[in-house]
């Protein structure tokens, strides 16, 4: 079950948020590895090109003698050409045409004779044609115990062979990319959480029209249609399945409110004669069993038509017909003409009464009489044995608040979930233990939303029953 809940309890908001920020987040990991690979390739072909020129230049001092002497210059040139910290990262050899050391770095050279060079595919292969400006040949090894990028250059007999430490470079190129990373990388998030909550708004837009639409869907708004101008053809598909979906809930229910006005109509008439009858019988029995007998059929009969005009009231408020005559109403003295008739069937001490004075609303007077009348009825009815009454009127904001409470069996919140259901009676048998039709508080709520106002049932304990009307003043 507390599976079940949490299942229930997800946001498909903040789903679609994580599958976005997910998404974005794997592609910019992806472009960044793409980009890494990229990046290191392009400087190692760059690294190629450097060290080709710099081995064609150093393979031109072959025969110049006082440049034998002269490496820390040299590296500190070559250091800076290569773009290397450190000349310990560099290693030189150039022999002239009598295979001499004419020029060497202070390190010994790091590749052994097995090294294996690659030619420049663009050029025609060894020995078929002569490159003027001296041949290049590359190759990648390790020796050392270190990565080295090595060119090997031929240039009028001499020969040069320069070297790098490509680990070097690497570690300087992590060290940029980290500098990089550590500036980029919360704008990335940053946009990624921006993009990722532009995603999950855009979707949910059309499902939140959905979602207020049919919180606001009632009697009064089955006719109202969402428009699909604008959307995408998924949520149009979406938004005609909900229109068609109100359609045939429109008709069902304007076909169940005729029915129930025309059944209360149908029948009022008849139940009135057979009343009518009912009275002129008992008159003319002089049995008195006869007589109790009938009264009881006349009683259920009144029962009946008390349902019947309920029943068309509440046809007539589900299809916004409910007819209010508004006019200036005091419910301060309506409150206390009811107070004073339940005075009557109960002691006055069970009554709590606390009632402001000159609460003035706009309503229609017999609706509310019967609202109010329905309320202090089934406190009285549902009472517990002994127990109290309470009445409270008061202002409330732009309106007026009236409270009654009375202690009662307990009730669980399965049954005060549908206090105000039509014809439910927390007695599951509907016994006769107390007379009602269970039609009385659903159209106390009827009445109230007529007037523009609501009716609820507050927060209470089990034993005790508290409902609040607010009418706006």
């Amino acid at each position: 079950m507390q599976m079940a809940r949490s299942e229930s309890a997800r946001s498909f908001r903040w789903r679609v948020f994580a599958v976005a920020m997910l998404s974005v987040g794997t592609a910019l990991v992806l472009v960044l590895l793409i980009g890494w690979h990229s990046l290191i390739e392009r400087e190692r072909v760059r690294l190629d090109e450097r060290l080709c020129m710099e081995g064609r230049r150093l393979a031109g001092l072959s025969d110049q003698q006082d440049e034998r002497h002269r490496w820390d210059r040299l590296s500190q040139d070559l250091a800076l050409k290569l773009h290397v910290d450190d000349a310990s990262d560099l290693r030189l050899r150039v022999t002239d045409v009598q295979g001499v050391i004419a020029l060497q770095s202070r390190g010994p050279w790091p590749l052994g004779p097995a090294a294996a060079w690659r030619d420049d595919n663009r050029l025609p292969p060894v020995g078929q044609s002569t490159d003027p400006r001296g041949r290049c040949r590359w190759v990648a090894a390790e020796g050392q115990g270190r990565d080295w990028q090595a060119v090997q250059v031929q240039l009028s007999g001499a020969t040069a062979e320069l070297a790098v430490d490509s680990g070097s470079l690497a570690a300087d190129l992590r060290a940029d990319l980290r500098d990089v990373l550590l500036l980029t990388i919360p704008v990335g998030i940053l946009l990624s959480v921006l993009g990722a909550a532009l995603l999950s708004g855009m979707t949910m837009r059309p499902l939140k029209r959905l979602r207020e639409a049919m919180r606001r869907m009632g009697h009064q708004a089955l006719s109202e249609r969402l428009s699909d101008a604008g959307e995408d053809q998924e949520f149009r598909e979406l938004i005609a399945a909900y229109n068609t979906m109100l359609g045939r809930i429109e008709a069902s229910f304007h076909q169940a409110s005729r029915f129930s006005a025309d059944a209360a109509h149908e029948l009022r008439t008849p139940l009135t004669i057979l009343r009518g009858r009912l009275e002129r019988a008992i008159g003319r029995t002089e049995g008195r069993a006869v007589q109790e007998e009938l009264g009881l059929i006349q009683d259920e009969v009144g029962r009946l038509v008390a349902i019947t005009r309920k029943l068309l009231m509440l046809s007539q408020a589900d299809a916004g017909r409910l007819p209010v005559h508004a006019e200036p109403v005091d419910l301060t003295v309506l409150l206390q003409d009811l107070i004073a008739d339940a005075v009557m069937l109960t002691e006055s001490q069970t009554l709590l009464v606390e009632i402001d004075s000159g609460l003035q609303v706009a309503g229609d007077r017999g609706l509310l009489q019967q609202l109010f009348n329905n309320l202090v009825s089934n406190a009285l009815r549902y009472r517990s044995e002994g127990g109290w009454i309470q009445v409270q009127a008061r202002r409330s904001g732009h309106g007026v608040e009236v409270l009654i409470a009375n202690p009662c069996l307990p009730l669980d919140a399965a049954a005060r979930a549908r206090f105000f259901e039509r014809f439910y009676r927390a007695d599951p048998a509907h016994g006769r233990r107390t007379d009602g039709t269970g039609l009385g508080l659903s159209l106390v709520r009827e009445i109230a939303r007529a007037h523009g106002g609501e009716a609820s049932l507050q927060a209470s304990v089990e034993d005790e029953v508290r409902v609040r009307v607010w009418l706006p003043v």
